[in-house]
């Protein structure tokens, strides 16, 4: 379908200049940008009122499935959230089960915006269908560690070759839960596997100061990143979500690597971690990506939220307002997400994907109307996303989905599954 998108203030990247036009949009991708063109014919003419136009976000790490288990497992610290509350539930999901809590966090995402998301959870088949139904992008991020119960390497290979060759819209990456889940021979053994694919590996690192502490005692003073690096884990590069205590030497062997860090601003609170040291890794020539988390511990999936703490947790940690401008928190919301899982968006570019969100620049929070971008990141939130473009398919739109299936449906179907998981696990 030929879409066009008319009548917009036009915010193409994090640092072009802002200008009034529209977006030409043919099978999917973004075919021009600016100016109107007499010669281009669309099937479907959106006027968007003067709002404010811009690529849709790209959530780089995610759980999407936790949306199941979102307050019922919170105000507690990240070991006791993770092995007394999180595991238990998790040994009882089913494939219909994350096929469901993800069509929640589907819907959570396009009314925010989202039309990229890296999951790392189960049953990837259900990910995939909840994903496809909303055509969003979808990176999947193997999760295994050392307590799965099958063959964790015959596991990668057979998604690998399967999800790398199934749509452009699609990626997969081999990857673990964690340094402190996994022992020697897996990691190595992913790595092997990565080396011999040639692709980019993702884990969760360094996310609490125990964490660290508690590897550098099992091997001999190394830090997550150095213990990975020592393995080959990230040869080929990949992503490495959390990065809450990578210091320096950390963050110089990341840049080395060519590794993304994925920042969890709100989820990294709310579990009392820590705050990332972002503006040492963009010193350094990081440019880390952003992402929420999962619901479970979040418990929101808001890029708004997030790009406002990406930026306004350094001010108060280096006592600097200037730290991270917005301009950063709009990169890392958008563009560097969308690089880092190898997909064409996060930009209003010719040739890129279609994936685009309107913004509401007539509502109070967006007034006076002095800096746009200031005010994206330190004023609006998800109730200013007017409209949802993914892939050329308009899948919000004040307040109606497109995403194959209803909400009444979802919303039954999650409470449903959330109570008798919670009855498994033994909880009240």
């Amino acid at each position: 379908m030929k879409l066009r998108l008319y009548n917009a203030i036009l915010l193409r990247s994090a640092d072009e200049p802002l200008c009034s036009g529209e977006l030409r949009v043919d099978g999917g991708i973004i075919v021009g940008v600016g100016a109107p063109d007499k010669q281009f014919h669309a099937d479907k003419e959106i006027d968007c009122g003067g709002n404010l136009l811009m690529s849709g976000f790209c959530n780089a790490h995610t759980h999407a499935a936790m949306s199941l288990f979102r307050g019922i497992a919170d105000d507690l610290p990240l070991d006791k959230w993770l092995f007394d509350r999180v595991f238990p539930m998790e040994e009882h999901l089913t494939e219909e089960d994350i096929y469901w809590g993800t069509m929640l966090q589907v819907a959570e995402f396009v009314r925010s915006g989202i039309t990229c998301f890296a999951d790392m959870y189960f049953f990837i088949d259900a990910v995939h269908a909840a994903a496809k139904n909303a055509n969003l992008c979808l990176a999947l991020c193997c999760g295994s560690n050392s307590y799965s119960d099958y063959d964790i390497i015959e596991f990668l290979q057979k998604n690998y070759h399967k999800y790398s060759t199934l749509s452009d819209r699609v990626r997969y990456f081999p990857g673990l839960h964690a340094e402190y889940t996994c022992d020697e021979k897996l990691i190595a053994d992913v790595a092997d596997f990565a080396a011999e694919s040639g692709a980019k590996t993702y884990i969760h690192l360094s996310e609490t100061l125990k964490e660290v502490g508690e590897c550098t005692v099992r091997h001999g003073g190394l830090t997550p990143p150095q213990y990975l690096h020592k393995l080959g884990f990230f040869d080929n590069g990949g992503l490495a979500a959390h990065c809450t205590y990578a210091d320096k030497d950390d963050i110089a062997l990341l840049k080395q690597c060519g590794v993304t860090p994925v920042i969890n601003g709100g989820s990294n609170l709310k579990l009392a971690s820590g705050v990332a040291p972002v503006a040492a890794m963009l010193s350094a020539g990081l440019a880390p990506a952003l992402g929420t988390d999962g619901s479970a511990s979040n418990n929101a999936t808001s890029p708004f939220r997030e790009m406002y703490l990406y930026s306004c947790l350094q001010k108060e940690a280096l006592k600097d307002a200037a730290a991270v401008p917005a301009e950063e928190a709009i990169r890392a919301a958008t563009e560097t997400g969308y690089t880092a899982l190898g997909f064409g968006g996060g930009a209003l570019r010719k040739g890129n994907f279609a994936d685009a969100v309107l913004i509401d620049l007539a509502a109070p929070n967006m007034h006076p109307a002095s800096d746009l971008r200031k005010n994206l990141v330190f004023s609006a939130d998800v109730s200013n996303v007017l409209m949802t473009v993914a892939g050329g398919k308009i899948v919000y739109d004040r307040g109606r989905y497109d995403i194959g299936e209803s909400l009444d449906d979802i919303y039954s179907q999650c409470e449903k599954r959330r109570d008798r998981l919670r009855r498994q696990a033994a909880f009240v």
